[in-house]
Order: structure tokens, then C-alpha cells, then sequence
């Protein structure tokens, strides 16, 4: 879209929905630029003068509306130099979304990954409704598993389903051989931004497949953690479910109140 165009559009969205507190309508409309990719991860966002302007607002309401942003990790504040969208760095991600916990010393646990099984195929039921794929061209999938393990040990399992048609240059190479959190790759290779994550925790019993891989009994206590990712405008990129040792290991989530 032409940036007139884009200027035009968003201080008509702006006017329409007046009863909406003007910063929260400044944070909705930089993520609707966030998703047409105006601004690439790791640029630099105009500065709030320029923002103030654009949008007809006064610069403290720009600057509240970026703090909502900055404040869920979408972009990022470098003190003497701007406001940039926020990238995968591969600690601060790992603090972020790595939350399984070793009960005896009740650190993060952080391990060697073992790729398999990587296939594009069709997407099942569930993926068709949870990913909300459409038209025939939208419903493949990329489908792939990985074993986590420890000291040479298999504790953790999981399988990844992603839609194939924004998942461009994803292959079974490229996961194996990549140096930085997933979702770093997805960034990087893909174009797709992970903002947010909706995780459910419950307990289980391993099947005959899963129960082989970490060398337990079906009868033993099992930790299923299904996810499901996503990106701008709250469009759903990513299905996963991870399957650990009940015994040795939780899942731990810090809350914040509001």
C-alpha cells in the first residue's frame, strides 16, 4: 500500500473508533503496519515526532501506545537510539517460551534436538481449525517431529504442524542445522513473527509410539503441553504438542497481574 494511503487509512480508523482510548488505537494500528511489513525485525520505527504526526496524535499518546508493545516483547526500546521491532534473540527467547523445569534442581532445561519425520502433507481436521487454513492451496502443511534429549538420554517429544504456504524455504535441513531458537529461524528464513503463545498443560498416559521413543512405561506419568502460536493480528502459525517425563520434570509460568 502506498505510504499516503496507509497515512490516510490509519487516521480514518482512528476517527471511527473514537471511543477507544486513543494510545491502545495507536498500539492496534502500528501492528496492523507490523503486519503489512512496513517495518522487518530489527528496524527502526519512525520516531515518535514523526509517529505523533503521521497519526494526529500528541507524542505522549504515541509513546503510551509503543509502551504497550515494548511491554509484550513486540518491539523493543534502545536507550539514545529509537524503538525497534523486536527480534528472536536466542536467550531472551529461551527465558521466554522454554518452560520446562528439572525437578531436582528446578532449573530451565535446555537440550540437544534430534529432527524427524519432516514431510509437507495435507492438514488433518484438527489442523484445518485450529490454524484456520482455507482454500485447497492453504490446507498443506509442513508436519515434523523432534526428540529432546539429555546426557544422551530421550526425556521430551514433541510434534510441530506450521501452514506451508507461509513457511516458505522451511525444510528438514534448515531445523537441523539452525543456531538459534525455532522461532528465531521462523523469523529469519520465513518472515513469520511469534508474538504470542497459547499453552494447555494436563496430565496423561503415553501411547505406544511416545512411550517406545522415551523408553517409559505406558503406565508412567506423562506431561502433554499443547501449543498453539501466533503472529500479527492474532493469526495462528503454529500447532505443537510436547510430551515429557511426569516424574522428573514441570511445566512453571511466571503471571503477572493486571
Amino acid at each position: 500500500m502506498p505510504t499516503t494511503a496507509l497515512k490516510t487509512t490509519l487516521k480514518t480508523t482512528l476517527q471511527l473508533r473514537s471511543a477507544e482510548p486513543l494510545y491502545k488505537q495507536i498500539s492496534r494500528n502500528l501492528l496492523q503496519c507490523l503486519a503489512a511489513g512496513e517495518w522487518k525485525p530489527g528496524s527502526q520505527l519512525p520516531t515518535e515526532h514523526e509517529l505523533a504526526e503521521r497519526f494526529g496524535v500528541a507524542i505522549y499518546t504515541v509513546r503510551a501506545g509503543i509502551g504497550e508493545l515494548v511491554a509484550a516483547g513486540i518491539l523493543a526500546r534502545r536507550q539514545g537510539k529509537g524503538t525497534f521491532v523486536a527480534r528472536h534473540e536466542r536467550d531472551r527467547q529461551r527465558q521466554r517460551f522454554s518452560r520446562i523445569f528439572d525437578d531436582e534442581d528446578r532449573k530451565p532445561v535446555f537440550t540437544k534436538e534430534v529432527v524427524a519425520n519432516f514431510r509437507k502433507q495435507h492438514a488433518d481436521r484438527r489442523a484445518m481449525d485450529l490454524l484456520r487454513l482455507g482454500p485447497r492451496r492453504e490446507s498443506f502443511v509442513y508436519y515434523w517431529e523432534t526428540t529432546s534429549e539429555e546426557r544422551e538420554r530421550a526425556f521430551g517429544f514433541r510434534h510441530i504442524t506450521v501452514p506451508a504456504h507461509l513457511f516458505h524455504g522451511l525444510t528438514a535441513r534448515a531445523l537441523r542445522e539452525r543456531q538459534q531458537n525455532i522461532y528465531g529461524l521462523y523469523q529469519d528464513l520465513c518472515g513469520v513473527n511469534v508474538i504470542r503463545m497459547e499453552d494447555r498443560v494436563r496430565a496423561t498416559r503415553a501411547d505406544a509410539h511416545v512411550a517406545k521413543i522415551l523408553g517409559m512405561s505406558r503406565e508412567a506419568p506423562l506431561l502433554q503441553i499443547d501449543r498453539i502460536a501466533f503472529t500479527y493480528d492474532d493469526v495462528p502459525v503454529e500447532l505443537r504438542t510436547r510430551f515429557f517425563d511426569g516424574s522428573r520434570y514441570h511445566y512453571h509460568a511466571d503471571q503477572f497481574g493486571t
